[in-house]
């Protein structure tokens, strides 16, 4: 999974663990999130050269289902019950985490997989970093009690402004396929905050059991995208193109979600926040070493802002 608001967890889960003990481990597991990450757009830019974005998509997601459904039978964590009690339709946690599965997972994945074959991993990077911002925005508008601080406030601004660096110069000068490609990947950050705000109404289930539950609908929903608009693969796809797809299913999806869960859990949504930082300057670094890419001075004043953005958006304080 690619990097969310440090807000709220998958499963819904509590975020009281700020005040949780220092350990050298949760450096590495904060590590190992940005590594997953901001790895993952270089990834993606591999896997797209050969699978259509749509059987990106549905690949990621089923071996993510796969890994995390052995992750659960090894823990003996169960799924709720599909069904209500009594009655003949879905228990509601299954509606909540089948939109959580459409909106946070298998429509921002494809959108991203789409960007990715017309971005630098670096642009495609920042504009999925703009997710908090998007997700501040919307919890001003739809939420009562998150109303947007002058400090809030002030962050997003900056953020956008970050944006509309980046964005505005490869709208103006850039051809079709780039404007179409920068207008997926904002809108994949922009569902990406709509499930955060999903996620904090879920019903609250297991670490585990959450995320298999997200990815299994995703994958359902997915599979059913691909197969009305993309035609199925004939072929095996090449060696790197399967390496890379399958790596983001495991690393950056399954794993990277799990972890995500784990830490918020242990110590809280300001120490996660540091992931939002670093994956797309990870990305970023990626993208010139071994991809060759050259993103230009606006795509680093782009990224100094929308991470600042986020800085002021995002930081609430340590009580030490």
């Amino acid at each position: 999974m690619t990097a969310q608001t440090p807000s709220k967890t998958p499963s819904g889960a509590a975020t009281a663990g700020a005040g949780a003990s220092r350990s050298p481990l949760d450096w590495l597991v904060l590590a190992a999130l940005v590594i997953a990450w901001g790895s993952g757009f270089a990834g993606l830019k591999i896997a797209v050269h050969d699978i259509a974005p749509a059987w990106n998509t549905v690949i990621r997601l089923w071996v993510a289902t796969a890994l995390l459904w052995a992750l659960c039978a090894a823990r003996g964590e169960t799924l709720p019950a599909l069904m209500s009690a009594g009655t003949r339709r879905p228990a509601p946690v299954w509606l909540w985490y089948a939109a959580l599965g459409l909106v946070g997972l298998s429509l921002p994945f494809f959108l991203f997989a789409y960007s990715a074959g017309g971005l630098p991993s670096a642009v495609n990077a920042i504009c999925n970093g703009s997710s908090p911002l998007f997700t501040a925005l919307l919890s001003h508008l739809l939420l009562p009690g998150e109303k947007l601080s002058l400090r809030r406030a002030a962050g997003v601004g900056l953020g956008f402004v970050g944006l509309v660096v980046l964005v505005g110069p490869r709208m103006a000068q850039g051809g079709t396929v780039e404007v179409l490609a920068l207008s997926a990947a904002l809108t994949g950050g922009l569902l990406y905050a709509a499930s955060n705000i999903i996620t904090g109404k879920a019903p609250r289930v297991g670490a585990l059991a959450g995320a298999l539950m997200m990815c299994l609908l995703g994958a359902v929903f997915a599979t059913l995208l691909a197969l009305l608009t993309t035609p199925v693969p004939q072929a095996v796809p090449p060696l790197p193109a399967l390496v890379a797809v399958v790596a983001l299913g495991v690393f950056s999806t399954a794993l990277g979600s799990v972890g995500y869960v784990w830490l918020v859990q242990r110590r809280g949504p300001v120490f996660m926040s540091m992931s939002i930082y670093l994956a797309p300057l990870w990305a970023t670094g990626l993208g010139v070493l071994l991809l060759g890419e050259r993103p230009g001075w606006t795509a680093f004043a782009a990224l100094a802002l929308v991470l600042a953005g986020v800085g002021l958006t995002t930081w609430r304080g340590v009580r030490t």
